[in-house]
This record gives C-alpha cells, sequence and structure tokens, in this order.
C-alpha cells in the first residue's frame, strides 16, 4: 500500500565549480588572470588621466572665454 509508505529523499549529482575544472586551479591559468587584472588596471588610470586633462582644458577655454566677453563688453 503506498498510503503508508514515506517519500524518499531526491539524489542530485551535483558537483562544486571548483571540483568540476581542476585545469582552472593551475598555477599558470592564475597567473594569467592575474596579469589581465592587472594591465586593465593600468589601461583605466591613463583613459581616467586622458578625461580630466581634457576636462580641465574645456574649463579653462570656458574661463578665457567668459573674461573675453565681459572685457568686449566693458
Amino acid at each position: 500500500m503506498n498510503l503508508f509508505q514515506q517519500r524518499k529523499n531526491k539524489h542530485f549529482s551535483y558537483t562544486p565549480r571548483h571540483l568540476r575544472d581542476s585545469e582552472s586551479n593551475s598555477d599558470d591559468n592564475i597567473k594569467s588572470q592575474w596579469e589581465t587584472v592587472r594591465n586593465q588596471g593600468k589601461n583605466r588610470s591613463k583613459s581616467s588621466n586622458k578625461l580630466v586633462v581634457l576636462l580641465i582644458g574645456l574649463g579653462m577655454i570656458i574661463a578665457v572665454w567668459y573674461i573675453l566677453t565681459h572685457y568686449e563688453i566693458s
């Protein structure tokens, strides 16, 4: 009779990611990933420096323009 039988627990065949990929634990792969992360940080700082220089230049142009327009009027 199925009425009095308890249900059995389900079994899953799950293996964690760090156990599935044995190749990703190698030292060479970690070193190459670290190098790419380091290089990305260097590229970001260069582009942000360019942006700061452009903003300062734009601010100076606006300031000179403002000064010259008031110089003409006076």
